[in-house]
């Protein structure tokens, strides 16, 4: 009887052992898996916090017309980045000078940045697109006309837009989506003009440069400073001996357009679909 006490508390033991045992497995798995958690929480808070920047605005304050920052400032902030109260800095000041030597600025205005640059990767492809990091601080190089060129002093990229249609062409297409399309090159004319052949100022326009279709555009001013545009010219539009762009066989592929020659709207017509053939 007294061996089978024995047993049973041993048993007994041996239970209340293992079941110790557990517990503490237990607590030490699920203290090991809080930590893993909580380390998890913080890299995802760490990760998705804004990135902090500094910006330096180069600039030159007689340049009026020179190209906004503005828009860029806002998409690297839409880029999930934080910039502390961005710096205005005037390239004849001592400092702006020493900036501009020290990363070899060319055009103004500019921007550096400087701070957590690389914290994710809509940072950094903005970066590899806009220009370059350089001793730790991204230098801006791609930018918009007008621009103020630093070794010459002077404005490069003012240009004039003058859009010419037929007010009577009730059929033909906005000529004002020619603003838009221009936009996408960085070309901009806040006083840019609307002429009608109808009118004697658009017609003796439509006569100096023989203008048969309608609407269109002529593009005048220092256009070399665009030079994606000047890429793609010859496709839609010629080049005048005085200098003048001229946009012609293009306007057939923006919608219904006049024929001067002949009198006549044509809206050309959708392309035909591609029948497949069985192989």
């Amino acid at each position: 009887m007294e061996k089978k006490f024995n047993l049973t508390l041993s048993l007994a033991l041996i239970a209340a052992v293992v079941t110790l045992l557990s517990l503490i497995l237990g607590m030490v798995i699920a203290s090991q898996t809080n930590s893993f958690l909580n380390q998890g929480i913080a890299k995802a808070k760490a990760s998705n916090r804004p990135a902090e920047l500094n910006v330096i605005l180069l600039k030159d304050s007689n340049c009026q017309d020179c190209f906004d920052l503005t828009t860029a400032l806002s998409t690297i902030a839409e880029a999930n980045a934080k910039i502390n109260s961005p710096k205005t800095v005037e390239i004849s000041s001592s400092e702006g000078q020493d900036l501009i030597a020290k990363y070899a600025i060319t055009k103004i205005p500019s921007m550096l940045v400087s701070g957590e640059l690389t914290k994710n990767d809509k940072l950094q492809t903005i970066w590899s697109q806009w220009g370059e990091i350089k001793d730790g601080t991204f230098v801006l190089r791609q930018i918009g006309a007008p621009y103020l060129e630093v070794a010459t002093s002077k404005v490069r990229g003012r240009v004039k837009l003058t859009m010419l249609t037929d007010t009577s062409c009730s059929q033909c297409y906005d000529v004002t989506q020619h603003e838009a399309i221009l936009g996408q090159f960085g070309f901009e004319d806040k006083a840019a003009k609307v002429l009608s052949v109808t009118l004697n100022d658009g017609q003796e326009l439509a006569d100096e440069y023989n203008i048969k279709l309608l609407p269109t555009i002529i593009l005048t001013g220092d256009l070399e400073a665009y030079p994606s545009l000047i890429k793609v010219w010859s496709q839609v539009g010629t080049v005048e001996a005085d200098g003048a762009y001229v946009f012609r066989e293009g306007v057939k592929q923006m919608g219904t357009y006049k024929n001067l020659a002949t009198n006549s709207v044509i809206k050309p017509q959708p392309a035909a679909p591609t029948v497949q053939t069985a192989q």
